[in-house]
């Protein structure tokens, strides 16, 4: 692995800057940007420097971890950090951009070319997980009138230039009107104008669109790249497939880290300290659930006192409750997120993950209930009614597990809350509350009866 051999080659006391400087050069760059944390911040400034040219730094700040990519800028000169940025796709350099203060990016921008720095302050105003935020302002724009000939002319002048083999076709106000694609132009007369050859259907997204919506229209469309158009059907840039990909990886990442209550950035990338930060609240919510629990096993000492066996299948009742809520809550995120739920399916999902709940309680209340019912004097020397007690606490339950899986994840959207939370620590330690109380209550009240 690259990284490996740049820790040997850092622990080699007498390697030159040259040979240094040559293993650097023929390492794969994309794969130290990825592994660069590993390194200590002496040791990630000198790979930064001792990179071939400016454009593997540009890619090697834009792929690392963004703990790495601020501790390298700090090193940098404000003027050339400030050039490298404008030699870097818009976007791009906006995304980097955002992570800086308030008075880091007017200083960058100010030192950057007028016309990369306005367009990078477009950007920076929409929220970056969505279309106005992962668009290039830098896409192939024909007007209605332009003929087959004069653009094929033009695309063939322009053979150097990386094409997208998209053309966005607007009216003489700037709004999209269709978009053909480059073999189009193979099929058609030269004479003719783009409006008489568009595909008027044009799928395209709103400047204000999450990246899971561009990301399920890419994928419904098969294309690899969408228009981004504005309330008057402007188009003001394009996405591309990678962006998307890009942003959706992050947003899996981050997804998965709070679900099991980390971090919302990879914890791999991060100090101790930050790490410590970042978990202990989430940790701390578990404390406050322990302290409920223990002060709800409190109240119902005497029960327990009297039937010590209910104690035995405390963990059963409360486990397999916290799991159906987590399955209910994990269909609903994903669901969301892929865009497979929908506003007009949305009751039908939750009714169907409340069925299956709910008959999972059903089955395993009776299955558990009845084998304690079974052994519960042969084996557990204690009263029948502990597997009545068992099974209607099971039932009951996972029932309501069910039921808060299901329906927390649209309440943290009505809440605008990450809806990933509703499977993370939360709503894990709220499942054990309820199961436990729920549990103890049945016991109290069926016991009470003998």
């Amino acid at each position: 692995m690259p990284i490996e051999k740049l820790k040997k080659a850092f622990k080699d006391s007498d390697i030159q800057e040259a040979s240094l400087r040559a293993l650097i050069t023929d390492l794969d760059h994309f794969e130290i940007a990825r592994r660069l944390h590993e390194l200590n911040l002496e040791q990630k400034i000198q790979v930064f420097h001792l990179l071939e040219d400016d454009e593997k730094r540009q890619e090697l700040l834009y792929e690392t971890d963004m703990d790495s990519r601020l501790e390298i800028q700090e090193t940098l000169d404000r003027n050339y950090l400030a050039a490298l940025l404008d030699e870097m796709p818009e976007d791009e350099a906006t995304d980097i951009i955002q992570e800086l203060p308030d008075a880091a990016q007017e200083e960058l921008l100010s030192k950057m070319e007028v016309q990369d720095a306005e367009v990078i302050k477009d950007l920076i105003r929409y929220e970056e997980e969505t279309a106005g935020g992962l668009m290039t302002p830098e896409f192939n724009k024909i007007r209605f009138d332009d003929k087959a000939g004069d653009i094929f002319a033009q695309i063939r002048k322009d053979v150097s230039k990386e094409t997208i083999p998209y053309y966005y076709v607007v009216n003489e106000i700037g709004q999209l009107i269709g978009f053909f694609k480059l073999r189009d132009l193979l099929n058609i007369q030269t004479s003719a104008m783009a409006k008489e050859f568009i595909r008027p259907e044009t799928p395209k997204v709103h400047l204000n669109d999450p990246c899971e919506k561009v990301a399920q229209i890419m994928g419904q469309e098969h294309l690899s790249s969408l228009p981004v158009v504005d309330n008057d059907n402007t188009i003001q840039g394009i996405i591309t497939f990678d962006d998307v990909i890009r942003s959706m990886q992050d947003s899996a990442s981050e997804d998965i880290y709070t679900m099991v209550g980390t971090a919302k950035v990879d914890p791999f990338a991060k100090k101790i300290g930050n790490k410590i930060i970042a978990r202990a609240p989430w940790l701390f919510t578990t404390f406050v659930g322990g302290l409920i629990s223990a002060w709800i096993l409190g109240s119902y000492q005497t029960t327990l006192a009297d039937f010590a066996a209910v104690i035995f299948f405390i963990p059963f009742v409360i486990g397999l409750a916290g799991n159906v809520g987590i399955q209910g809550a994990t269909v609903i995120v994903r669901g969301l997120a892929t865009g497979d739920i929908q506003d007009d399916n949305l009751a039908t999902v939750v009714k169907s993950e409340l069925s299956v709940g709910i008959l999972n309680g059903g089955i395993f209340g009776l299955l558990c209930g009845g084998l304690v019912y079974l052994a519960s004097e042969s084996i557990l020397h204690t009263n029948p009614v502990l597997g009545l007690v068992v099974g209607t606490g099971i039932i009951l339950a996972v029932s309501v597990a069910s039921l808060m899986g299901s329906l927390a994840p649209i309440l943290f959207i009505n809440l605008d809350i990450d809806p990933a939370i509703s499977t993370g620590p939360v709503i894990t330690v709220i499942n054990d509350i309820v199961g436990l109380a729920i549990y103890l209550a049945t016991a109290a009240y069926f016991f009470s009866t003998l």
